[in-house]
């Protein structure tokens, strides 16, 4: 991967990590690559990770919320942090070490309920993806594409 070409000497180049590689990870990966940044993308599942680096994609196995998989994933210097994994307990255990490793990285944190968000967010994450508010708003735009 390149960097981004409107990065400056001032700008820090845009380097992210991504913990989880399934379909939220996924997402995040296509856009970063449609966006030229540079990424590493740590993943429990040693299948997952054989397989995607057959693919040359940048992948290393291991836990997201352990200090070594964090610093071989490059999180001194990560601009973003995409915890893209299921876990709740793991997205607040690793937003908690990786803002102490890494202050002003920017962190998105994947959590199930409105009130594990707002705890990430307390925790250290910049925002929060709530999965109970996604599927609100699924259900108001299903229903208003039926009844209008």
């Amino acid at each position: 991967m390149t960097t981004s070409p409107t990065a400056t000497s001032d700008t820090p180049t845009p380097y992210a990590i991504v913990a989880g590689y399934g379909l939220p990870g996924r997402a995040t990966v296509e856009w970063l690559q449609r966006h030229n940044i540079e990424f590493c993308v740590v993943d429990l599942n040693p299948q997952t990770v054989s397989r995607c680096a057959r693919h040359d994609l940048p992948i290393i196995e291991g836990n997201i919320k352990d200090e070594q998989t964090l610093r071989r994933a490059g999180i001194e210097r990560a601009t973003l942090l995409a915890l893209a994994v299921p876990d709740e307990q793991t997205v607040r255990d690793a937003t908690v070490l990786a803002r102490r490793l890494n202050p002003s990285v920017y962190i998105i944190a994947r959590m199930n309920f409105t009130s594990g968000g707002l705890q990430a967010v307390r925790l250290g994450a910049n925002e929060a993806v709530v999965a109970e508010q996604a599927v609100a708003l699924e259900f108001a735009r299903l229903l208003s594409n039926k009844f209008g």
